[in-house]
């Protein structure tokens, strides 16, 4: 089981866009175990996973952020780890 985590906000828009296409293409992966953590609550432990910027998606030293994560974008990621 491929563990990623996503960081997120509960008051950023953005960040519940990403959280429902995760939810929608969580069934495609079943190999893959999403980990939502908390950015303003857990800001120690993204900064040591080198996130400044919410939404962020991480597994090892692959990552996944920006302004406005698509779900075309987060697939893309989600293959490229499995």
């Amino acid at each position: 089981m491929t563990r990623v985590t996503l960081y997120h906000s509960a008051i950023c828009p953005r960040c519940h866009m990403a959280k429902r296409s995760v939810g929608q293409l969580s069934p495609e992966f079943p190999n893959i175990e999403i980990e939502p953590v908390e950015f303003l609550t857990h800001r120690d432990r993204a900064r040591a996973d080198g996130i400044g910027a919410i939404p962020a998606l991480v597994c090892g030293e692959r990552k996944l952020s920006g302004f406005y994560l698509t779900k075309k974008r987060i697939r893309r990621f989600l293959e490229s780890i499995q």
